[in-house]
């Protein structure tokens, strides 16, 4: 029989809100009401930590404090990518898990713009109400933010197909070379969510409602720029932590830039490893591109000048990985 999660309902007539951004509780309802800051941004350092509270906020009221959830995104002004991306992945992580999905209620941005950006993107489509039927909808329409796991309805090749017709369809159009390398990348990332990110014995509750080792992905065009930003992100226990045992002495963006190398693996099995490469390879395809690789607190970023490393100003649960591709010109020769 499909296991239930519920979450733990409150008896508290106080619930403690946190003054980094507006929030209000309606004891009446059980409902608690936060407003979005007025940019969402986990790449600025002065912004990053206000933009990982909020976010992380919204699964702790469901969680929790097992109370029914508004979010306002009213006042937003700005919002880029990453930020999106986090949004969705606990939007939908929470819609998965509750029994009434409309117990998570969502208000768009009252700038035209800032709306018009998240309706066309598709990032409304991924967090609007709705459930595993929702979320599956979502790969069925190509959409710009999707979801998969080891479901055989939301494993990675129907994903990565999905993928590939919102790029054609958005107007990027790559070589067929260039097509293959970016799918490795995509695939390797998403094995390895498979393999490493998920303490499933601790996470078992859940699974049914989530699906095993799911992540979340997001297309976002820059047309003007000629720039493709595509992140994916694992909800999992991170890099740091899964490798923590073998360099106990290096920083959380150290592990990861030891992780990005050729052959390193927690399994010690020489055929893991060397799926790094094919993450990294992406970016050398495209000139002016680069990758990304947040987990924990460390930052890794590889581009045509090299690798930079710092630890980031809050922690972030789980990887993500993002590519900025410069689709206007390929260079293929280097990467094959």
């Amino acid at each position: 029989m499909k296991k239930t999660f519920t979450p733990p309902k409150t008896k508290q007539v106080y619930v403690k809100l946190p003054r980094v951004f507006k929030a209000a509780y309606d004891q009446d309802n059980e409902c608690i009401t936060i407003e979005s800051p007025e940019t969402l941004c986990i790449y600025n350092p002065n912004e990053s930590y206000q933009t990982y509270r909020f976010v992380k906020y919204i699964e702790t009221v469901i969680f929790e404090y097992g109370t029914r959830i508004h979010i306002s995104f009213r006042n937003l002004k700005k919002i880029t990518a990453a930020a999106s991306l986090l949004i969705f992945a606990r939007v939908t992580k929470c819609q998965l898990c509750l029994n009434q999905p409309s117990d998570l209620e969502i208000t768009l941005p009252e700038s035209k713009e800032v709306k018009k950006t998240l309706v066309e993107s598709g990032f409304w489509n991924g967090i609007k109400p709705g459930g595993a039927s929702k979320v599956r909808k979502l790969i069925h329409t190509n959409n710009g933010y999707i979801s998969g796991s080891n479901h055989d309805s939301e494993h990675y090749g129907k994903v990565i197909s999905a993928t590939l017709i919102n790029l054609v369809q958005n107007g990027v159009n790559f070589s067929v070379p260039s097509i293959r390398i970016l799918t490795r990348g995509i695939q390797e990332a998403i094995l390895n969510i498979d393999y490493h990110a998920y303490d499933k014995k601790s996470l078992a509750n859940q699974f049914d409602q989530l699906g095993d080792s799911r992540w979340w992905q997001c297309c976002w065009l820059d047309s003007g720029n000629n720039q493709l930003v595509f992140i994916i992100y694992d909800d999992g226990v991170g890099i740091p932590h899964t490798l923590h045992a073998q360099y106990p002495e290096l920083s959380s963006s150290q592990i990861i830039e030891e992780a990005m190398k050729v052959g390193i693996t927690r399994t010690m099995n020489p055929e893991r490893g060397k799926g790094s490469n094919d993450i990294i390879k992406a970016t050398c395809t495209f000139p002016n591109s680069h990758l990304i690789v947040m987990s924990g607190n460390g930052y890794f970023k590889s581009d045509s000048e090299g690798v930079t490393t710092k630890e980031l100003p809050f922690t972030l649960e789980g990887t993500l990985i993002q590519w900025v591709l410069d689709y206007s010109v390929e260079k293929i020769d280097d990467c094959l």
